[in-house]
């Protein structure tokens, strides 16, 4: 009977350091979870799994091997939070892979993208969108989900600096750099350090 109250109080233990890390990130649902977050919690998974069990394992080792486990995931999200090149290699970025009414057959075609035009046209009927010759623009978001616009509409603003800091990967896209941006800023008399969040909408 003592051992399975052991192993009872190492589930509580572990569910509710889990939990905690849950609402503290403010990501618990799937939606909201990056890449970061779903390989991080099969980490913990394998840890609370493969102690669970195992009576070699004192229970202080356990919890601390588990806050260290939920301390690194936290710390890898905020390092993507905040350096634009980390985010892209964990979380990616936005894929244009209709611009004009046209494909862009360079990013369909690269294979690190790895785009489904079938599976892409399955997500677009969903959408109630019947065929490519509707869009005018469309993305494939870091989550796998697609942003399209048909030519009726207006294109989706694009962040183009946040904590002051320019996003060079969003002003290519718009066919601006970083001399366009400093213009933009001085015409408007704001120093860059001054700026949370700068965004690309209808051609302003």
């Amino acid at each position: 009977m003592d051992y399975f109250g052991y192993v009872l109080l190492k589930f509580v233990i572990g569910f509710a350091i889990v939990i905690t890390h849950l609402n503290l990130s403010g990501k618990t649902q799937l939606s909201q979870m990056s890449p970061v977050d779903f390989i991080g919690n099969f980490v913990l998974e394998g840890i609370i799994g493969g102690v669970i069990y195992s009576d070699s394992i004192p229970m202080h080792q356990y919890v601390i091997v588990l806050l260290i486990g939920v301390g690194l995931i936290s710390l890898l999200n905020a390092i993507s939070k905040h350096y634009h090149i980390f985010r892209s290699v964990t979380i990616g970025n936005p894929i244009p892979i209709i611009k004009n009414g046209r494909f862009v057959m360079e990013n369909i075609l690269t294979k690190q993208n790895k785009i489904d035009i079938l599976n892409l046209s399955s997500q677009l009927h969903a959408q109630g969108i019947h065929a490519f010759q509707e869009i005018n623009y469309a993305q494939i978001e870091p989550d796998g989900q697609v942003t399209v616009v048909c030519e009726w509409h207006r294109l989706p603003s694009v962040i183009v600096m946040k904590d002051g800091k320019p996003r060079t990967y969003e002003l290519k896209e718009i066919d601006k750099d970083e001399a366009w941006l400093k213009q933009e800023i001085e015409a408007h008399q704001i120093a860059p350090e001054d700026i949370f969040i700068a965004e690309f909408w209808d051609g302003l």
